[in-house]
């Protein structure tokens, strides 16, 4: 579900939660260190044993397991237990393991192993989730297979199990969240029915502190309970710029070990930040700008007057509930509720073209803004057979509710020398503005059938039936409005021509509702993504490394544009189309040596448009890009792990209308661990030779600004597990 609203941002914060006095100790954890066989190798298991048992005394035996970055399934997402090789879709799963590798701390990080998802500057610095998949920009990703709004949801990665990206609207299953590119679900951690725990510290440079906790309980043979939380404080590099976060994340599973469960995840997560960070100005000549200057209000600006701010919160709360109905049947319950809230100062150029070097900034004070979800969701899932044909099923049923509200802003001029950050104009007298709330309800129906015609052939067939509602409100008028009725369809076909080769086929597509202002009450269509796809799935080394390749048609249409004779009424003329070639190969190509690898070819264009050219090229979006991350364990020196990335981004348009390019890079991370006992020590380095580069906000929204790369950085984190 979508709602259309205006784009400024709030936030709640009660007292400051101390969980620093808990977290901040560098260093303790609670795991049991498993010892794992070579990867892709399984354990032989029999029901029976030619041996009789024998009860032997209980032994410690500590050693180094071996990680792996293949992940067979994607239940979250697909919402069934089809391996992904069998599954006529681009899904693409970075595990937890990479992560920590790669030493991931922030959202925008989680991703730049995966062919063609981009990570666009967020909203002021405010860590909620803006990435731009296969040409388009998607601010509204997946939490658990629920929407979770980017726009304000500020979370910290530790409570981040895995990260599953779907590529290409996935309307048939998702319905009308606004995704077009395709969704980005972040999967929480659950409890586990082992006793383990993990407590960390990480120091870093410009002041960076973070520490995590991770510990997981078995309370009874029926329930486990597991924690999470963090706390970070940093001053980035940026000037006048410093955060400090902290997250809270209890979980409790109650299950019978026959076929009934019961799941609570709850989370709460805080970011309060000095500057409001939307980077530098988009201009031209970009690259002249300091790259540490706060191009913004400060509080040294003017005297009585603070300067830029940010403070989020996140509470959120998933239920699930699974009951096995029989051996060919299960039922699935599950339902979540997500508010987000911004409080902020922020201040940002009005146009991206200086008066010489004199820009005027637009200064909105003391903003609240706020969303409010709620989704639910019953599922049947099961196996029914035709005669030899096996049909595995998914039939559901959902309701979601999205609030947004945006009130108490007031705005301001002044003009920044961009040249000279001594000289500033007046502070004009702040007005206040129209508080703004919007609401939208989706209503879904959907069934999915994957049919096995052969034993090498599996047809799916997918549709969900959506109906929407949206109103938009201005001091208490509608302003916007529209009701909507579609149905999403999806094809798809897998031929699995050898036992380690698989081709698929997928055609599909999505909703998003429409709301605007036509001038006579005129409710519109709905927002169309239709996508085809063809694509080959490879095990270049069984059970262990894995190659994916697509080529794909993504066109956007119905797309809310400006009414060329009106320019305060809208029109659906707007249409956009996206082309491109994506490879992935994921996993290891020995048991110790792990590698994810990427290359993206993606041409996105305005196919028509009452306010861009046709023709001109989705900003943020460059034509190549490519991704090597390795790591190896050595087997002479036990413990040691040496790994390294490397990422290359091609130069891509900064606006759109298209009116200058950002330049490429190549970017070089390093990392080494050390692992002896129960702990770790790990240094990663990022953007080892110190490139500077840019990246562009949000296609969609905030293109006025370019946020610079932080220079070379190095990340030290010591772990203790038990």
């Amino acid at each position: 579900m979508n709602s259309t609203f205006i784009r400024r941002p709030v936030c709640p914060l009660a007292s400051e939660f101390y969980l620093a006095a808990i977290l901040c100790t560098p260093g303790l954890v609670l795991a049991k260190d498993n010892i794992t066989s070579d990867v892709g190798d399984t354990a032989s298991s029999h029901s029976e044993s030619a041996y009789p048992a024998v009860d032997l005394p209980a032994t410690s035996v500590v050693g180094t397991s071996i990680s792996s970055y293949i992940t067979p399934t994607s239940a979250n997402t697909t919402r069934t237990d089809v391996p992904l090789k069998d599954y006529p879709a681009s899904i693409q799963v970075v595990p937890n393991d990479l992560l920590k590798d790669r030493g991931v701390t922030r959202i925008d990080q989680v991703a730049d192993t995966v062919s063609g998802v981009h990570a666009e500057a967020n909203y002021g610095g405010n860590g909620a989730t803006f990435f731009n998949i296969r040409g388009f920009s998607e601010s509204n990703g997946l939490r658990d297979g629920f929407r979770n709004y980017g726009y304000y949801a500020f979370r910290d990665v530790q409570n981040i199990d895995q990260v599953e990206i779907f590529k290409g609207p996935a309307g048939a299953l998702y319905g009308g969240i606004g995704a077009i590119g395709g969704y980005i679900n972040t999967v929480s951690k659950r409890p586990e029915w082992n006793d383990f725990g993990e407590i960390s510290g990480t120091a870093g440079r410009y002041d960076m502190a973070r520490s995590t906790l991770d510990v997981n309980r078995v309370l009874s043979d029926d329930v486990s309970v597991r924690l999470n939380a963090s706390a970070e404080q940093d001053a980035t590099f940026r000037d006048e710029t410093r955060d400090h976060s902290w997250s809270f994340a209890p979980a409790v599973t109650w299950d019978n070990h026959d076929g009934t469960s019961l799941t609570l995840l709850s989370e709460y997560n805080h970011l309060n930040r000095n500057g409001f960070d939307l980077g530098v100005p988009a201009a031209a000549n970009y690259r002249d700008l300091s790259r540490t200057r706060y191009y913004g209000l400060t509080s040294k600006m003017y005297p009585g007057v603070d300067g830029d701010y940010g403070k989020n919160d996140t509470l959120s709360e998933t239920l699930m509930f699974e009951h096995q109905l029989s051996d060919a049947w299960k039922l699935r319950l599950a339902g979540q509720y997500t508010y987000a809230r911004q409080r902020s100062t922020q201040s940002f150029p009005g146009s991206t073209v200086p008066t010489g070097s004199l820009l005027d900034y637009s200064v909105y004070s003391d903003a609240d803004e706020s969303s409010r979800q709620f989704g639910t969701r019953a599922e049947l899932v099961g196996d029914v057979f035709t005669g030899d044909v096996k049909h595995q099923l998914l039939i559901g049923a959902d309701y979601s509710l999205q609030k947004l509200a945006n009130s108490g802003s007031q705005v301001s001029t002044m003009t920044l020398d961009l040249s000279n950050p001594d000289y500033r104009s007046g502070l004009t007298p702040a007005d206040p503005l129209i508080g703004h709330e919007s609401q939208g309800k989706d209503y879904g129906l959907y069934i999915q059938d994957l049919i096995g015609l052969t034993p090498s052939l599996t047809l799916q067939v997918g549709l969900r039936a959506d109906r929407f509602e949206n109103r938009a409100k201005e001091s208490g008028g509608e302003t916007g409005k529209g009701e909507q009725s579609t149905l999403s369809p999806r094809l798809g076909v897998v031929w699995q021509a050898t036992d380690s080769t698989s081709y698929f086929a997928d055609w599909s597509l999505s909703h998003a509702p429409n709301v605007g202002h036509s001038g006579s009450n005129v409710t519109y269509e709905a927002e169309v993504a239709e996508q085809f796809e063809v694509g080959l799935k490879h095990e270049l080394i069984k059970d262990r490394l894995d190659a994916n390749l697509a080529v794909f048609n993504l066109d956007r249409n119905h797309i809310l544009t400006t009414d060329p004779n009106n320019p305060l009424l809208q029109v659906l003329t707007g249409k956009q189309r996206s082309q491109g070639v994506e490879l992935d190969i994921t996993g290891n190509i020995t048991p110790r040596w792990k590698t994810a690898a990427s290359y993206t070819y993606t041409v996105p264009k305005v196919r028509s448009d009452s306010n861009y050219p046709t023709g001109d090229v989705l900003s943020g979006v460059p034509r190549h890009s490519a991704s090597l991350w390795t790591a190896y364990q050595l087997e002479h020196v036990e413990g040691l792990q040496l790994g390294g990335g490397l990422y290359y981004v091609g130069s891509r348009e900064a606006t759109l209308p298209n009116t200058f390019k950002l330049s490429g890079y190549v970017r070089t991370d390093l990392m080494a661990s050390y692992k002896i006992g129960s702990w770790t020590t790990q240094l990663n380095v990022f953007n080892l030779f110190d490139r500077e580069y840019y990246t562009g906000g949000t296609a969609a929204t905030f293109d006025y600004t370019l946020m610079p790369s932080p220079p070379r950085t190095l990340q030290l984190t010591e772990t203790y597990r038990f």
